[in-house]
């Protein structure tokens, strides 16, 4: 961590490496102070950073100090997925809050990836992994890529080719996912009583029926006089073995898990180009960089239940069967003689988009059907293609240092770049209500769509009535910047130094969904989201002003270095005004000694973020889900429907920081290599903008009077029918942490025994300490701290409030020269504690427990709260590269060798690497020119294949489409022991 009036954790490839991270998601899921969208990739195709677990819109993610365009499907936020390890640099984590730098929409920080733009050589690297030796089952994994560089003194090129491709796991390879059953293990059963043959509380059974594989048509009056339906649950439980002919459990719903996705399948490519050439002596620079980044996902999703109805009349505007299908007796297929119920056709004028789905006048039906098209499993199919252009200008005015000396320190930079994020999303198995009405009128058999058998459609049928939907997004960004650094004068502290620049910034964001889907049409466990179109320009400006007060040079006891630091950014958006946010900094080393053995810190920002264009321009996204009712009492199915909002507002947000870093070298060489670094941070955020979560809104259904979130249907016993979640703006949400980082570098040549290598210790973790949220001004305050599915927050929350996560890790470098040289291994665990489950989800425990189920998940008798445990895993990895010396007299040639690196510092206060020398041989046929510099990696995650723990209100829904469920999916992870083996070679 760079000791600054800010608290900034930097990662390079290396660190990523010794994280275990072999992924994007990866990487977000094993920072402490990162929370992950889309960790386990089942959702969307895009992996989410999320500073603080708060939204992932709040977090600003750059490449290379530059914005990117959201995401095209939605516009939440960048997908990380477009940054292949290989190509990274370094990663730069800004973890207090708005910079007026780089934008004050910054709310929860700055994740800055700075990509390789100064290369020599050529690296070439594979890797293969599976998780075929834990309880994931096989899942490979495959990593490939080439970066080159060449170049001189005044020309850098760098070119890099990489792809990834990945398999899937699903539900069925995970134990406490396979089964929406969860009560074995102290949840509620999700299963479905939707699939084929279900008729109220009738099922078919063929065995009743003579072995015939569809109920014989207009044979009884109805469900219950028919000899071939027997009665749901009248089976004696399935852990007791059951009685053929009556319907167990395990034949009264439908199990959905097994074919859901926890990873989807997924493969992507990864093409970059960056160009920099010195001019003018090098007062002037021309750079430039494109990155092309290609993603395909390929996810399996249960298929749709047929609800809701598809037929309505004007008494019944929801649908006449409510959250069932209603069938003309006339079918083709109709096992019954007698209707339920005699449409008088019309529609509600209140509801007229019911008109395209009003039964014609005099239909009779039979109502309550229930079916799930199990002949056409649910696909979801995204290709992503990112665009990236940089162009610009850098330079100095040290040429001009003879006018005035402060000129040699002043530089600056202009550059240009343009960014698409395009995405198209075909889903399959989509049901085309018009059809299906057309299909259910139908009285012959070989045209006829028929409920009652058990999937047994024809193809003609299958084609007519399932189809297949898309979409076409688009998010594009341009950014027009100018940034001037340098010192103004010497104080006798230092050097007054200053930062300034302007940005322009031109985003527009669309969405295209096709015709049926606009027309609502459709019955889909996916949300298709409705049209978008938006755009935004908006104009910046900003300066920041250091000021030492006493620094090395000039200092009296007590403040040995003292120094100010004042920021602020002016913005005019051309949708919501003018705004102005300071920040005001303090850095104050005590005490002198190299380093310095003490520095506090402290901050005060003010960040101000304009909602995103998919959060105004966003068109209603209905699916399907389950929400615990508390009126009813019960879980069950319903409509939720997410939306944007016109008319939000923008976040306001105030955060404090305090902090310390303690390097107490100067005081011990016994305590050499040792640095201790503590933060703690007060955020709070008026006016929050979020999705609330459906089942937040049910909970309390009686605080958002007025506003229609809750539909209730008291034809149907009052159950709820439809919950709206659009954008809105709730009152505060109130977040304290403490980061925390101890690391020990410890050199075994302080022995006195010779050197046999370095250690690595280091201990990275948050404490998030309390987060309260006021849903309006004015109403009481209550916690989320500690609570599965942050409490409130909607899709793009998920997770976990816990209060600890943190990571430790102890490593291992060989010496370079002795037989060690070349060895880089450690061991690595990451933690999670523990959290509360969401209460509605578990329930009073008082029945016996099937076989095998663990007791530490299991709900103590009597009560109805719940722990979900901590969850521990750990990794280990082993590097070798070969490092041969070289034959006699040969000569050294320029190269990439890991040795001989340098660090030297430049005038941003980075350490940068330089080019070292390198042991290959002349003789490019010789054995010893391939195996120099060449890297063999062992590793293996999650070593003791700790499956995450189980969480009953872990969804099985969510707004991209049903979700694997029993584990918390966005902060956990899903593949069990993972082994890899990777092969890299530098030439």
């Amino acid at each position: 961590e760079e000791v600054g009036p800010n608290p900034v954790d930097t990662y390079r490839r290396e660190d990523i490496t010794r994280l275990g991270a072999r992924t994007p998601t990866e990487f977000a899921q094993r920072i402490p102070a990162v929370t992950g969208f889309g960790i386990n990739e089942n959702n969307d195709a895009t992996t989410r950073i999320d500073l603080r677990g708060i939204a992932p819109k709040d977090t600003l993610v750059l490449q290379d100090g530059r914005r990117l365009a959201n995401n095209g499907l939605d516009g939440f936020q960048v997908d990380f997925n477009q940054f292949p390890f290989g190509l990274v640099d370094h990663i730069d984590i800004l973890k207090d809050g708005a910079s007026p730098v780089y934008g004050t929409d910054a709310v929860t920080g700055v994740v800055n990836v700075f990509l390789i733009h100064r290369f020599r050589g050529l690296e070439v690297y594979a890797s293969y992994g599976n998780t075929n030796l834990g309880f994931a089952n096989d899942m490979g994994q495959e990593t490939e890529y080439l970066l080159a560089g060449t170049g001189d003194d005044k020309t850098n090129i760098v070119v890099y080719a990489g792809a990834f491709n990945e398999a899937g796991i699903f539900g069925r390879d995970i134990n406490v996912a396979h089964d929406a059953d969860y009560t074995q293990w102290g949840g509620q059963d999700l299963r479905s009583p939707f699939f084929a043959g279900h008729v109220t509380s009738r099922i078919f059974f063929p065995e009743l029926a003579g072995g015939a594989r569809t109920p014989t048509p207009h044979s009884s009056a109805n469900q219950f006089t028919s000899p071939e339906y027997t009665t749901a649950f009248s089976g004696v439980p399935k852990f007791n073995g059951g009685v053929k002919g009556l319907a167990t459990s395990e034949k009264s719903l439908f199990n959905f898990a097994d074919n859901t996705a926890a990873v989807a399948p997924a493969d992507r490519e990864y093409l970059y180009g960056s160009f920099e050439r010195d001019l003018c002596n090098k007062y002037l620079t021309v750079f430039a960089d494109f990155k092309y980044f290609r993603q395909f996902w390929d996810d399996a999703r249960p298929p749709s239940p047929f609800l809701p109805d598809v037929w309505s009349d004007a008494t019944h505007p929801f649908g006449i069967s409510g959250f069932t299908l209603s069938v003309p007796t006339q079918n083709a297929f109709n096992p019954f003689t007698v209707a339920d119920y005699t449409s008088p056709g019309g529609f509600n004028p209140a509801f007229p988009n019911t008109q395209a789905s009003v039964a014609p006048p005099g239909t009779a039906f039979t109502t309550g059907v229930f079916y799930n098209a199990l002949e056409a499993p649910q696909t979801d199919k995204i290709r992503a293609d990112s665009y990236l252009f940089t162009g610009g200008l850098r330079g100095t005015f040290a040429e001009f240092a003879n006018a005035w000396d402060m000129l040699k320190t002043w530089q600056w930079e202009t550059g240009i770049r343009w960014n698409e994020d395009h995405r198209d999303e075909l889903i399959g198995g989509v049901v085309n209500n018009n059809a299906l009405r057309a299909a259910l009128l139908d009285t012959d058999p070989a045209t006829a769509f028929n409920a009652f058998g058990l999937n047994q459609n024809n193809k003609l049928v299958r084609d007519q009535v399932y189809t297949t939907i898309g979409q076409v997004g688009s998010v594009t960004l341009l950014t027009e910047d100018f940034a001037l650094n340098g010192d103004i004068f010497n104080l006798p502290g230092g050097p007054l130094s200053f930062a300034a620049g302007t940005v322009h910034l031109t985003n527009t964001a669309t969405g295209n969904p096709d015709a049926l889907s606009v027309s609502g049409q459709i019955i889909t466990g996916v949300s298709p989201f409705g049209l978008i179109k938006g755009s935004r320009d908006s104009w910046s400006v900003y300066w920041e002003l250091r000021v030492p007060i006493t620094g090395p040079t000039w200092h009296f006891p007590g403040a040995h270095s003292l120094e100010l630091d004042y920021a602020e950014r002016f913005e005019d958006f051309s949708d919501f005004g003018q705004t102005e946010r300071p920040k005001f900094a303090l850095r104050w080393q005590p005490l002198g000694g190299s380093p310095a053995p003490l520095t506090l810190r402290a901050a005060y920002i003010e960040a101000f973020h304009a909602p995103t264009l998919s959060d105004l321009f966003s068109g209603p996204s209905p699916f399907f889900g389950f929400i615990f009712d508390p009126v009813l009492n019960r879980p069950y199915e319903t409509q939720v429907e997410f939306s944007g909002n016109p008319n939000l507002n923008p976040e306001f947000a105030y955060e404090r920081t305090f902090g310390g870093v303690l390097t107490p070298a100067a005081w011990s060489n016994a305590l050499q290599g040792l640095t201790i670094s503590v933060d703690y941070g007060r955020l709070d955020i008026r006016g929050f903008q979020t999705i609330l979560n459906p089942h937040f809104i049910v909970e309390h259904e009686l605080e958002f009077p007025g506003l229609g979130l809750v539909v209730r249907d008291p034809r149907q016993g009052n159950m709820i029918i439809l919950v709206r979640s659009p954008e809105q703006n709730v009152g505060r949400f109130i977040e304290s942490y403490i980061d925390y980082e101890a690391v020990e570098t410890f050199e075994t040549v302080r022995l006195g025994h010779g050197d046999w290598g370095r250690f690595t210790a280091t201990f990275n973790g948050t404490y998030l300490a309390d987060v309260d949220v006021q849903l309006f001004p004015g109403t009481k305050r209550f916690t989320t701290v500690g609570k599965f599915g942050r409490a409130f927050l909607g899709p793009a929350g998920g997770g976990n409030f816990t209060h600890n996560r943190w990571y430790t890790s102890l490593f291992y470098d060989g010496a370079a020269g002795s037989c060690l040289q070349g060895i880089d291994a450690g061991v690595t665990v990451h933690f999670m504690g523990q959290y509360w489950d969401n209460v509605d989800f578990t329930f009073f425990d008082n029945r016996p427990r099937n076989p095998g189920a663990p007791p530490a998940d299991q709900i103590p008798i009597g009560t109805s709260d719940r722990k979900v445990r901590e969850w521990t895993t750990v990794d280990l990895i082993f590097n070798y590269t070969f490092n041969l010396p070289p034959l006699a007299g040969q000569n050294e040639v320029a190269g990439y060798a890991k040795d001989g690196a340098k660090s030297v510092n430049t005038n941003d206060g980075k350490d940068k690497r330089v080019m070292p020398l390198s042991t290959a041989e002349y003789n490019p046929c010789g054995w010893r020119a391939w195996l120099n510099n060449t890297t063999i990696i062992l590793g293996m995650n999650n070593v003791f294949d700790s499956e995450p723990p189980f969480v009953a209100a872990a969804p099985t829904n969510g707004v991209f489409g049903p979700t694997i469920g029993g584990f918390d999916a966005d902060t956990t992870n899903a593949k069990g022991r993972f082994w890899y083996v990777a092969l890299k070679k530098r030439f």
